[in-house]
């Protein structure tokens, strides 16, 4: 799990993505024949957190990819309530004109969302859905589902869907910049890091006080940090998926340990591991990133 040829500092590089599941299979032959009422046509993103201070709603990322030729995107979408395990109606969310521009070329969509729009027309028995995400309970969530509209008439489900996350105050993106200080691949502690750098990260909610985002530098193969920030600011964690046992704070400054800052809503993490030559030390600072 080491890294072994980092220049001693990276440029400050930051890194926009865009979550996309690209995992669907386009079925050309399937979609032309008469009967077929599932498909690939389309993707779309498979996760979106819906913060509870946001006032402008939700985009989502969408492909409809070239083949049949689609005239319209049908949106639906369904609530769920985590609490009583059950499920609202499902009504019609919007209707998305393609006007069959996909035939030749793949299309990219960008809808939005606010959330009266997406509690509009739904309802359940035992639980009335806020007027307002800072009132749900996080956890909860929509399900999107999609239906293509082909030249015929033929209405094709997609075989994705999109779940829309009541979020936590915490979650959303921020920008990692992180430290890393290694006892014998060079730099020297606590002036010159052997890696520096910046990378942009999102926290995704796990519940109201927890959430999960990518481990210190790695991330590809499943590295995951959880963060839960307690009542007094302190921070607990967990690392999954990576090879050694990562321990809270700084053993070479005790002074430094992990905590939530409430007035810049900056995180600060201080973590190390031991490995052969010595603790490789970690000072981590996530700051919000608005997507200026």
């Amino acid at each position: 799990m080491e890294i072994k040829n980092f220049k001693k500092i990276f440029s400050v590089v930051i890194i926009l993505t865009v979550t996309f599941s690209l995992s669907s299979c386009l079925m050309d032959d399937d979609l032309m024949t008469a009967d077929v009422k599932t498909g690939g046509l389309i993707d779309a993103s498979t996760l979106v957190q819906y913060l509870p201070t946001s006032d402008q709603g939700i985009s989502l990322n969408m492909i409809v990819y070239p083949g049949p030729a689609v005239q319209v995107v049908k949106v639906y979408k369904t609530f769920y309530h985590k609490s009583t395990g059950k499920y609202s109606n499902e009504e019609l969310l919007s209707t998305i004109d393609v006007n069959g521009s996909n035939a030749s070329d793949t299309i990219s969509l960008s809808p939005s969302y606010t959330w009266d729009q997406l509690i509009q027309g739904l309802s359940m028995e035992d639980y009335t859905i806020p007027s307002a995400p800072s009132s749900a309970d996080v956890g909860d969530y929509f399900i999107l589902t999609y239906k293509s509209v082909l030249s015929d008439g033929r209405e094709v489900s997609s075989n994705l869907n999109t779940t829309v996350l009541v979020a936590n105050t915490y979650a959303g993106y921020y920008i990692s910049n992180i430290k890393y200080f290694h006892p014998t691949a060079g730099g020297h502690y606590p002036d010159e890091p052997y890696y520096q750098g910046q990378v942009l990260k999102e926290l995704i909610t796990i519940n109201s006080e927890t959430c999960s985002t990518k481990f210190a530098i790695w991330g590809s193969y499943g590295e995951e940090i959880i963060l839960t920030i307690n009542a007094d600011n302190s921070i607990d964690f967990e690392v999954v998926g990576f090879t050694y046992i990562v321990k809270e704070g700084d053993p070479e400054n005790l002074l430094l340990h992990s905590h939530y800052d409430p007035l810049t809503h900056f995180i600060y993490l201080y973590y190390h591991y031991e490995a052969p030559g010595g603790n490789r030390i970690f000072w981590e600072v996530l700051e919000p990133y608005n997507g200026g």
